[in-house]
């Protein structure tokens, strides 16, 4: 067992070192003692207070001995669904936990670093992450086209289709301005949900002075209803290190940072094996990669605040500007991608811009991965062009909702879009913003017309309260506010007030929250009181 000193000299002097120095903590004793978090500070140089305030903001690092590997069970709006709370009350000592992102196969349990799934009175097993399914259209497809076949996370699988040609082209025969055309080109935004344009980014570090340069992927997929990036790492992990190092030629980066969420332990082994095959055969050059595990906050979703939780500061969003693309990652130019975006650059400068613009639909450029989930046959990961009819996913491929039912809502961007109830919709942000929702990470989860659907937002919103960071209180307060008029905890007791109450609370929140999470939120109970009235009548009667 290795010793404080031992464990403070091994990450001491690593790049971005209290994360993983907190967690080798965790696993050595189970949980993080005074004791420790005063070794901690002492090793790093950091003020104890600003520590303990940053450590016990995380979910999953334990403070009492054993805290470690007691069960935590997933919650999420998927998992209530799945008869969470009945999981819970089987195993002993259990605790829950914000969505774990295997909403295709619920109900996820986390044991120490088992990942585990099952659902009550059926025990619980180890299963892999569930392959996407062939794309039922029979259409091209760009992040999934060879996820599915045998070996494709290992360095021989990879490049068996013709993994790392392309960054071999990068780096020997283009220009990173010529890298920077190509991606430019292919129209392809961030996946991650903010949908910036990918070259643009890149270029904006590229251009700007300083360094040095950082290339970080946002694997921290905390979005209720989001689990596309995982299918991506567990299978396809070259893809993903192949497009942060195209991404580091075009920018002039030199080191890389994959943010990995807590709730994916064993994707971390996976990422770090395919790092090293790639390194030992001299394919990255001198870009560095590094993989930080998160510790359980929603909020680090948000690229600002993961790049504070990586700098081992409180993880509160950043004022902006400045931007990461000038001031990023210790303050140098950074370009934060999501997993997605990442494993769409290798097969984009493989086979063109011209290539990737012509799978989405009409005008829209390039695919979408879709997390779909909740009531309906065939949940899973789909692979589908921009602009694809959101009637066609649900029924035609993933078999609609059980016999005799009805689909009365899907949610948008995991929970951040709200509820959609008008199905004819296509799945591209245009479309969906006309329905007052958006596209963003891709989460889909579908709600029969067996579901209270003031319910289901309520557990929305007590899921944003719990995630706020805090930092503003139109976010902070307006959150748990929302959430006690949804539980008929509070509020006026005439049902018109109460509903201009909680559109006005929503309409603040939207207008001056310092991040995406206040933004967002109120969509729920805006897209509850528009297209479920008869639902909120019967609530406040």
């Amino acid at each position: 067992m290795p010793t404080d000193q031992a464990l403070i000299d091994r990450w001491r002097d690593e790049p971005a070192p209290l994360l993983p120095l907190l967690h080798a903590f965790h696993e050595r004793d189970g949980y993080l003692s005074d004791e420790v978090l005063r070794t901690v500070a002492g090793g790093l140089r950091i003020p104890l207070a600003d520590l303990y305030g940053t450590v016990t903001f995380y979910h999953h690092f334990s403070r009492e001995p054993g805290g470690r590997d007691r069960a935590r069970v997933c919650d999420g709006p998927i998992c209530k669904l799945r008869g969470c709370d009945a999981l819970l009350a089987e195993i002993d000592g259990a605790t829950p936990m914000p969505c774990a992102g295997r909403c295709d196969e619920p109900v996820p349990v986390i044991q120490g670093d088992r990942y585990l799934v099952g659902v009550p009175g059926e025990g619980l097993r180890e299963a892999p992450t569930p392959l996407p399914p062939p794309n039922p259209g029979g259409l091209e497809e760009c992040c999934f086209a060879h996820i599915r076949k045998p070996d494709r996370a290992t360095l021989a699988g990879y490049r068996a289709t013709g993994g790392y040609e392309a960054l071999t082209r990068a780096l020997n025969e283009q220009t990173p301005a010529e890298v920077l055309d190509v991606v430019d080109t292919s129209g392809l935004a961030g996946r991650g949900g903010a949908g910036f344009p990918t070259g643009r980014k890149w270029r904006a570090v590229a251009e700007a002075p300083g360094g040095p340069k950082t290339i970080v992927c946002n694997a921290d997929e905390g979005e209720p209803g989001c689990f596309k990036d995982r299918v991506l790492m567990d299978y396809d992990p070259h893809a993903v290190i192949e497009g942060m190092a195209i991404a580091a030629r075009a920018t002039g980066a030199t080191r890389g940072f994959i943010y990995l969420r807590y709730e994916y332990p064993h994707t971390q082994a996976i990422l770090e094996r395919a790092i090293e095959e790639a390194q030992e055969a001299n394919l990255l050059g001198d870009f560095q990669v590094y993989v930080r595990r998160g510790a359980g906050a929603y909020i680090c979703g948000e690229e600002t605040s993961l790049l504070n939780s990586l700098e081992g500061r409180h993880p509160f969003p950043r004022n902006r500007p400045p931007y990461p693309v000038t001031h990023g990652y210790e303050n140098t130019p950074t370009a934060v991608n999501n997993v997605e975006t990442l494993a769409s650059v290798p097969p984009i400068l493989a086979r063109g811009a011209d290539w990737y613009r012509g799978l989405g639909e009409g005008e829209h450029a390039g695919t979408k991965i879709i997390s779909l989930s909740g009531d309906v046959r065939w949940p899973g990961n789909y692979e589908v062009p921009i602009g694809f009819p959101l009637k066609t996913l649900l029924f035609d491929w993933a078999g609609g909702p059980e016999d005799g039912r009805t689909v009365q809502a899907v949610t948008m961007a995991g929970l951040s879009g709200g509820f959609v109830s008008d199905l004819d919709v296509t799945l591209d942000e245009p479309s969906l913003r006309a329905k007052d929702s958006f596209l963003g990470a891709g989460g889909v989860m579908v709600f029969d017309d067996s579901r209270d659907m003031v319910e289901v937002a309520r557990q929305a919103m007590s899921f944003f309260a719990h995630e706020s960071c805090g930092k503003c209180f139109p976010c902070r307060i307006g959150t748990q506010r929302l959430t006690e008029r949804l539980a008929g905890e509070a509020g006026p007791s005439d049902p018109e007030a109460w509903k201009s109450e909680v559109h006005d609370i929503g309409s603040t929140m939207a207008a001056v929250s310092a991040c995406g999470l206040g933004i967002a939120a109120p969509l729920i109970t805006e897209s509850l009181l528009r297209d479920f009235p008869e639902q909120v009548e019967a609530h406040l009667k």
